[in-house]
């Protein structure tokens, strides 16, 4: 829509050309000289009229060249605001007039340039008019010609269709507005006159006509009355088109002056050189709605879909409507690759449909969910879809390299130990609204390798153009070792919507087990996994590895743990040997920008027993006792709104080894109920450099910590940070939020705004915040505005090379603002708030502004102690600010000479 501001250089023409001129007014005029016309400007505002909108308009009339008297060379320009919508038009009319020899009459014509934004679009045109005026009689005629698209669709849809052939119709409405050409005349008469104005009426017709729009003829009487600068007009109108239309105006002129100003009777004819020209200034418009019936267009090529049908079990047919062949593979034999081709499936007697492989550029829809189709009216539903009957199915294969292949609506029985739905280098594949059962067991060995008893299975697609990758709205149940199983995904890729369930550990375990998988080791991925419904994930193998991941060691005794995942993703993560399903090492660096959201994850393995994770990340984790993988590159990671529920391990488990670096790691407004281990998991190793954010998220019932920020395992030399802000944390076995650093690690943390109450659990060593630096690993963490309640032992303990691991680890803490109630509740932990530094460590503190219980045990304690006889630890305090805090401390303020007091900000990073 053209607002004010796109119009600014016509407003900046129309206003100059009536304001530069105005010097001219200044002149000394001679006595009884002849009628000079001046530059004028003028406002005006009028009702709706027939194919026009009320309007608000603003005009500049500027004499270009003239003899007094005699000829005059003007522009007349106008401004024009729609006051429905404040949409802009406009004219620019160039003219030129003259007085006859007689001196009885002024002839003129013009030729002018019009635009109007109607709001759906903006219409131009040329105008031409010719014109002559008196002192009883004027007459004028207009002439106005649409340029450029003057015809626009404003809606369109399909209201109803059907097949016919191997055609589909639709039956289209459109709505269309079309400028309108045209001309008009008419013969005006002074009816009185006054000092300082007058009333003229004029009477005539006009004739338009659009495109699609059939000339039509009307008549129009009008009056003008002026006054003084005032000038007003009613007109009334009639024709086919618009039927009887009544339109008002008024307005005001400033500057002059005009015939119509002089009472005298003897006008003088050549001031008439300066009267308003009397057209139609506004572009006609009018919509005209449309019905046809037309063949449904594939808007990707411009060309007719090509629909074969099938009736399952029916006679051979040809494949039209009238005659539907009896099976798929004939369908498909008569079916071509050119984009176009749609093999339509109805189940008829349902026999079951062998394997088949779709084509390329081909879609194979049953007519059992509701099909969409994409044409140029919108999408549209398939007539005869929606049945809720998916025909039966065997295996079902996209053909290798294809492009644009859309499987959707059958029913997949798979029994051979097959894939359900497999492909290789597939681009903008769909395979969607799939019911799979895969019914082969788990107790062959062949089951745990390549594809067998998988539900989906793409490797290697990938998306052009505007296209995607897209798995939505399957039901897989009893798949092998996956679900749904994407490796070396490029491109944008979407699974969504989907209800993945039971799925199951292979016979031999191969290391990669999810109900929804997706691993690359190359390429760059833009992947969003929404939706879903994934679980029930309790059939274990019957045996598996002895020994560590990849020592090639396994044995048929059956294994107790079940390590099938509700949703995994993985970026150069290797097993580099002894595993049955094996994937290669990046050999350069892996991209991926990665949406989790709103999905929800059940049951998957028992609590306590197994060790498999409702979601699991893996960036270059793959063999932890091999050599390291290498070029994880992530932008951007968020995992959002997921419901995690009765998970065997961790709720979200974020692993980052290697080289990986990931630029925002964020765990958002996501709800995790009884988990065996750790409810969300923020791990970094090796040289990796990841940034994590926790925010918003509900925990309860974590097995160990709610919350773990760790630099883990004993060959770390990671850069991590992390905010964990916002979060609610309701009984965790051992902390609510564990922060912790080791080895040559590099760790910043900002734990804010938390509430954790642990106050169930009646049993263990709890923590609501525990913090700890190990061997020569750097921490700073700021713990601020949390409110701790309900702890076996300590609400906030901090802790410096405090275990047995000892270490130099220097550690800047800044402790503020918290609110620390009810904690310590069985008496083992020396306080509420405990802050250790041992070994050679060098523990810096910043303590301030928190509250805390009154006795020993529920107040604040520090602690310098040595580890082993040679340590040394340096404890750093703030020690100005200790007065700041509520509670009870041990040592008493002041502190003793074994504490290090130091400046305020001292400790700040």
């Amino acid at each position: 829509m053209m607002k004010l501001k796109s119009i600014a250089p016509l407003s900046a023409t129309l206003l100059l050309s009536g304001l530069l001129p105005l010097s001219a007014s200044a002149q000394t005029l001679p006595s009884n000289p002849a009628p000079i016309v001046q530059p004028r400007l003028s406002i005006y505002t009028g009702t709706a009229g027939s194919g026009f909108n009320s309007s608000i308009d603003l005009g500049a009339f500027t004499p270009l060249f003239q003899t007094p008297g005699q000829t005059l060379t003007y522009l007349d320009g106008k401004l024009r605001i729609d006051t429905g919508s404040s949409v802009l038009g406009g004219n620019l009319l160039f003219g030129h007039r003259f007085l006859n020899d007689a001196k009885t009459r002024v002839i003129g014509g013009y030729v002018s340039y019009d635009t109007r934004n109607t709001g759906a679009t903006v219409f131009n045109q040329l105008g031409a008019g010719f014109e002559v005026l008196g002192q009883n009689w004027d007459f004028n005629t207009n002439a106005y010609l649409p340029i450029g698209n003057n015809n626009v669709q404003l809606a369109g849809s399909a209201t109803g269709f059907g097949f016919q052939g191997n055609s589909l119709l639709l039956d289209r409405t459109r709505v269309l507005q079309d400028a309108l050409a045209g001309f008009d005349a008419e013969v005006g008469t002074p009816l009185m006159r006054w000092k300082g104005g007058g009333l003229k009426g004029y009477a005539g017709g006009y004739l338009y006509s659009g495109e699609g729009i059939p000339s039509f003829a009307g008549v129009r009487g009008r009056l003008v009355g002026t006054w003084g600068g005032m000038t007003s007009g009613l007109s009334i109108q009639n024709d086919p088109r618009f039927d009887t239309r009544i339109v008002f105006n008024i307005g005001a002129i400033f500057g002059g002056p005009s015939s119509s100003s002089n009472s005298d009777d003897r006008i003088n004819i050549a001031s008439r050189l300066g009267d308003p020209v009397q057209r139609e200034s506004n572009i006609l418009v009018d919509n005209q709605t449309i019905r046809d019936t037309i063949v449904a267009i594939n808007p990707a090529t411009g060309k007719p879909w090509v629909f074969q049908q099938v009736t399952l079990g029916a006679i051979a047919g040809t494949g039209t409507a009238e005659a539907p062949t009896g099976t798929v593979a004939a369908a498909l034999s008569k079916t071509l690759s050119d984009g176009n081709g749609i093999v339509y499936v109805k189940s008829g007697s349902n026999p079951g449909i062998p394997a088949f492989t779709v084509p390329t550029n081909v879609q194979v829809l049953s007519t059992g969910p509701v099909q969409k189709l994409n044409t140029p009216q919108g999408v549209i539903n398939l007539p005869g879809s929606g049945t809720g009957v998916n025909p039966n199915s065997g295996t079902v294969t996209l053909a290798t390299n294809g492009s644009n292949q859309v499987i959707s609506g059958f029913n997949i029985v798979n029994t051979a130990g097959n894939p359900a739905i497999v492909g290789t280098n597939n681009t903008n594949a769909t395979i969607a609204n799939n019911t799979i059962v895969i019914n082969a067991p788990n107790t062959a060995a062949s089951q745990s390798l390549g594809l067998a008893g998988r539900g989906i299975v793409l490797i290697g697609a990938n998306s052009t153009g505007d296209g995607q990758t897209t798995i939505d709205n399957n039901t897989v149940r009893n798949a092998i070792g996956e679900g749904i199983r994407l490796e070396n995904v490029s491109g944008k890729a979407f699974i969504t919507r989907n209800t993945v369930l039971n799925t199951i550990q292979p016979y031999n375990q191969t290391g990669i087990e999810s109900s929804i998988y997706v691993r690359n080791n190359k390429g760059d991925v833009d992947l969003t996994i929404a939706n879903n419904l994934v679980g029930d994930n309790n059939t274990r193998s019957t045996t598996g590895y002895t020994s560590v991941v990849g020592s090639g060691v396994y044995t048929s005794v059956p294994l107790v743990g079940n390590e099938v995942d509700g949703i995994e993703f993985s970026l150069c993560r290797s097993y580099a040997g002894g595993l049955p399903d094996t994937f290669a090492a990046c050999s350069g660096t892996a991209t991926a920008k990665v949406t989790i959201a709103n999905n929800t994850i059940r049951n998957i393995g028992v609590v306590g027993t197994d060790g498999s994770d409702g979601i699991d990340i893996n960036l270059n984790n793959g063999d932890v006792d091999l050599l390291p993988d290498k070029g994880a590159r992530v932008s951007s990671l968020s995992i959002t709104g997921n419901t995690i529920t009765n998970i065997a391990d961790k709720g979200i488990s974020f692993g980052s080894d290697g080289d990986a670096v990931l630029g925002l790691g964020t765990v958002s407004n996501n709800t995790i109920t009884n988990v065996g281990d750790i409810g969300i998991a923020l791990r970094s190793r090796q040289t990796s450099n990841t940034n994590y954010v926790a925010t918003n998220n509900v925990i309860t019932r974590a097995g160990t910590s709610g919350i773990e920020f760790a630099l883990t395992r004993a060959d770390n030399a990671a850069i991590a940070s992390a905010i964990i802000s916002n979060n609610i944390i309701n009984n965790s076995g051992t902390a609510g939020i564990n922060i912790r650093s080791r080895i040559n690690g590099q760790a910043k943390a900002t734990v804010t705004n938390n509430s954790i109450n642990n106050s169930d659990r009646t049993t263990g060593n709890v923590i609501g915040i525990a913090v700890s630096a190990e061997e020569a690993s750097k921490l700073q963490v700021t713990i601020d505005q949390n409110t701790i309640t309900g702890n076996r032992r300590e609400a906030i303990a901090i802790g410096a090379n405090t275990t047995a691991a000892g270490g130099t680890s220097p550690v800047n803490a800044i402790v503020t603002n918290n609110t620390l109630t009810g904690n310590n509740t069985t008496g083992a932990a020396s306080g509420a708030f405990t802050a250790r530094a041992a070994s050679n460590t060098n523990l810096c503190l910043q303590l301030q502004n928190n509250t805390a219980g009154t006795t020993a045990t529920t107040g604040y304690f520090l602690n310098r102690a040595a580890t082993t006889a040679t340590a040394n630890p340096i404890f750093r305090i703030e020690s100005s600010l200790l007065v700041s805090n509520t509670g009870s401390f041990t040592p008493t303020i002041p502190l003793p000479a074994t504490f290090t007091s130091i400046a305020t900000g001292t400790c700040a990073f």
